[in-house]
């Protein structure tokens, strides 16, 4: 996947529009769409503003990683929160996916 399809997918993946992630980042509607589409690359100040942002290493924006790694990194950092949490919050946090959970079936 190149640079400008992970930009796209996680921009998307947050509901933002083009305008709405030039705000966030300081920098033109234009920007953005030319940084997804190939047309020019953000510099690497950008990149790690943008890996914060979206909690994700900025090693994965330049690597050739599927979404499908970065999907098993985040699930792999849920996992060790989850396993710090007092024994009361992992049954909030369970009850509150399971409401999730529901709501998505209803959909």
């Amino acid at each position: 996947m190149s640079l400008g399809n992970k930009l796209r997918y996680l921009r998307l993946k947050e509901r933002k529009t083009l305008s709405q992630q030039g705000k966030i980042l300081n920098v033109s509607m234009n920007s953005v769409y030319r940084w997804e589409h190939g047309l020019a690359v953000p510099r690497i100040t950008m990149l790690k503003k943008m890996a914060g942002m979206y909690g994700i290493p900025a090693d994965w924006l330049l690597s050739d990683i599927s979404t499908e790694s970065l999907k098993s990194e985040v699930e792999q950092n849920l996992l060790t929160m989850f396993r710090g949490l007092s024994d009361m919050n992992k049954f909030k946090v369970i009850g509150i996916i399971r409401s999730l959970d529901d709501e998505i079936d209803m959909d």
